[in-house]
Parts: structure tokens; sequence; C-alpha cells
């Protein structure tokens, strides 16, 4: 058990600094690879065509989960940072697999949540290629439909109306108001008109 510890933290600790240097464009090559981003999905968690991550569980470690966190913010850096990393990501069809990660994720997992949607955006923010993929066949659109109606605790009468919300209810909370964000951010950039240029 020491010894598996000691590697969670290790690695945890590697994916910190690593999300920290990774904000720098210029030291991004070794990063923005195939291996590159293969290597940061897996810890990541997230299943690539072809490529199998760990699949993320309700019985897992804080330090564990802290290094899929790690992993994801790497992965958001890298991707905004480098376009070579881009085209890396869209070839892999990382965005797919965030989205089968984003169908399995509980509530318990906020932030493992929280930064696999971000990820999402900035996929379909700088590639427009990922966003006509999502839309015809990851099913994104239902997807973040589905986070925001839970999230926003949406309850429909019909199937254009939806109940007004309880005046007593308790605000939102700010975990899922930033969820809720991200999830529009995402399904806008999902749901641009086709014929937009870049």
């Amino acid at each position: 058990k020491l010894c598996q510890g000691l590697l969670t933290v290790l690695r945890r600790t590697c994916l910190e600094t690593l999300r920290i240097l990774s904000r720098d464009k210029r030291v991004l090559g070794p990063v923005a690879t195939k291996d590159g981003i293969l290597t940061l999905a897996g810890l990541g968690r997230i299943h690539v065509a072809g490529h199998d991550g760990e699949p993320l569980e309700e019985a897992q470690s804080a330090e564990e989960e802290r290094a899929v966190v790690e992993a994801l913010k790497c992965l958001c850096n890298v991707v905004f940072n480098s376009g070579p990393a881009q085209q890396v990501g869209a070839n892999l069809k990382l965005a797919e697999g965030l989205c089968a990660r984003l169908h399995s994720v509980s509530s318990s997992h906020h932030e493992v949540g929280l930064f696999s949607l971000r990820l999402l955006f900035l996929l379909s923010a700088l590639r427009t290629d990922v966003r006509g993929t999502l839309r015809k066949e990851a099913g994104a659109v239902r997807l973040l439909t589905d986070i925001l109606e839970r999230t926003l605790d949406v309850h429909w009468v019909g199937p254009y109306e939806a109940t007004p919300p309880n005046p007593e209810a308790l605000p939102i909370s700010s975990e899922n108001n930033e969820l809720a964000m991200e999830a529009l951010k995402a399904l806008f950039n999902i749901t641009m008109s086709d014929s937009s240029d870049e």
C-alpha cells in the first residue's frame, strides 16, 4: 500500500509540474505528440479508440482522483496552447472519449466532470471538424442538454415547457454553476452553423 501511495503522489506531483510548464507554448513540443497526448489521456482515464484508459470508479482514492484532474488540466493547457496537440486530439478522437466519460461520471467527481467539459469546450472551439463529429456522431448535443437539465434541476411538463423554479428553492450551487457554464460553452460551439468561418 505504501508503494502504491508513493506512486500515486509522485504521479500527481509530476502532473502538477507539467501543468505549470504547459502554460508556456515554447516547451510543448514533446507533449503535443501522439505519445504525449495518449499518456495524458491515459492518466486522465479518457478512453481513446484503440487505447484504453482505466474507467473512473467510485471507490478510487482522493489521491488517484487528484491525479486524474491534474492530467485533465494538463490536457486543457496543452490543447489550448498547441496547434499540433489540437490536431493530435482530433486524430485520436479525444472529444468522443470525453463524451463517453461524461456519460458515466457521477456528481461526486465534480472536478473530473468540470475539466472534462472544459476540455470538450476547448476542442470544439479550436477545431471546426471536431464540432461536426460531436454533433453528428457522438450525440454531444443530447449529452450536454442532459447535463444542463440535471445540473439545473429542470423538470419538463411538456415537450417545450418546463416547470417554473420553486421560489423557495436555494440558489444554484457554485459547483453546478461551473458545470452549467462549461456545458453551455461547449453546446454553443457544437451547435454553431456549419457555414461559419474560422
